[in-house]
């Protein structure tokens, strides 16, 4: 997916040693819907026949049709491959649709939503597996921090437990919240909503751009990214739900939440105060 468009900087940007090993072509997403263009991404396909198609993203609300992203690379003899790192927390939990029966290689980060320490995986089947790992090592590892392995262990402990799978479902049921509320506030809701943790709003009917926005929400203890809209304009807010479904909050401070926002863009006064007096009711290492 093109950077304009939700991708991600590690997805074929210059700056980024993807895009100078790599030629990367971007695919998009309807203007209208805010949706993949899967025509479009099957015409480049036919068009560029690449080595690789790669699904995911850092900034869209819904979920990839994975079945399609791998009929499209039969098609052209292409691997398929999945970038999982935001969803992954939730297809632990069963809360997201798993992208392992399509994909030939999936990664993913293993912080985010799945809470667990800053780093990474790869899962592939057997007729790659020795190829990824000389990639991995000695190509661009020397010695494994093995904290960070056992920290990993414990996250995927975790995260096979019913209750990860209880968390998981209440970070999209509270996204869905937060969506709709942030609607009724005024903002313009990507896609219409969410089915994960993500949430992609346009302040623009608040007469405010994405910076603006951004900064007005950090004075009121708000801290949110400025993104990408589907036409590229980067004037969009991105937020999501695991951190504050981790802390304690539930539906009813969605609502809560999204007049908070609202007021802070708006450049209400007073709201630092009450996002305060919200966290204190939930506090992040309580006791």
């Amino acid at each position: 997916m093109g950077l304009p468009y939700g991708g991600h900087l590690t997805h074929g940007s210059p700056a980024n040693f993807s895009g100078r090993w790599f030629g990367f072509i971007g695919y998009g997403v309807d203007p209208e819907s805010g949706l993949i263009d899967y025509a479009q991404v099957r015409a480049l396909a036919r068009a560029h026949r690449p080595k690789a198609i790669v699904s995911g993203s850092i900034s869209y609300p819904r979920h990839p049709d994975h079945e399609l992203f791998r009929e499209i690379c039969d098609e052209v003899g292409a691997y398929l491959i999945a970038d999982s790192a935001h969803p992954m927390g939730l297809i632990a939990g069963g809360a997201a649709p798993s992208p392992v029966p399509y994909a030939d290689v999936v990664c993913a980060t293993t912080h985010k939503v799945l809470r667990g320490p800053r780093g990474g995986m790869l899962l592939c089947g057997a007729e790659l597996a020795e190829r990824v790992d000389r990639a991995v090592f000695p190509f661009t590892q020397g010695g494994a921090q093995m904290h960070t392995v056992a920290a990993k262990a414990v996250a995927f402990g975790e995260a096979a437990a019913p209750s990860f799978a209880a968390y998981a479902h209440r970070v999209v049921a509270h996204a869905r919240e937060l969506a709709a509320d942030l609607g009724d506030e005024g903002f313009e809701v990507t896609t219409g909503g969410t089915d994960t943790h993500l949430i992609v709003a346009d302040p623009a009917p608040l007469g405010v751009d994405g910076p603006t926005a951004r900064a007005r929400l950090a004075a009121a203890g708000i801290v949110l990214d400025t993104c990408a809209l589907p036409h590229g304009d980067a004037r969009g807010i991105r937020l999501g739900t695991a951190a504050v479904t981790t802390q304690g909050l539930d539906e009813r401070d969605m609502a809560r939440l999204a007049v908070l926002i609202g007021a802070a863009v708006r450049g209400e006064g007073d709201v630092l105060d009450r996002v305060r007096e919200l966290a204190a009711l939930h506090p992040p290492y309580p006791g």
